[in-house]
């Protein structure tokens, strides 16, 4: 909607990256790839699937012209630092990478490739993660 995305505009929020689109039988479907340019990233506190406040690592992204954000919990579930957190600590603001949320089994993991050196490197995700 036309009106929407001004006011969104507007209020200066921005909209999310989605990997991946929950179904009305559960579970997660994947939205294919992303390529995006890696902008900038901080620390927030929101809650979690139930309710309980915690950390996230939000990455400012830009894709096709467009910035967006992307929200994943700065720990696992065994508290050490996500995998993800990790590997976007290895790419520089600026590089550009392929996102993309696949399936193994019933676990989703996104997928990373770096533009500039083509290496993949699997991360798991909670279905959850990004609503």
């Amino acid at each position: 909607m036309k009106n929407s995305k001004e006011l969104l505009k507007l209020a200066g929020i921005l909209p999310k990256l989605r990997l991946g689109i929950k179904q009305a039988g559960g579970g997660v479907k994947g939205t294919g790839s992303h390529r995006v340019k890696i902008i900038d990233d901080k620390i927030i506190k929101k809650p979690d699937n139930t309710g309980r406040e915690i950390e996230w690592v939000r990455y400012l992204v830009e894709e096709s012209g467009e910035k967006k954000v992307y929200d994943t919990k700065k720990l696992d579930k065994n508290g050490q630092l996500s995998y993800l957190v990790q590997r976007f600590a290895e790419i520089n603001e600026g590089e550009e990478v392929i996102l993309e949320m696949k399936k193994q089994g019933i676990k989703n993991y996104i997928e990373v490739v770096p533009v500039s050196n083509f290496s993949n490197v699997e991360i798991e995700e909670d279905e959850e993660e990004n609503e």
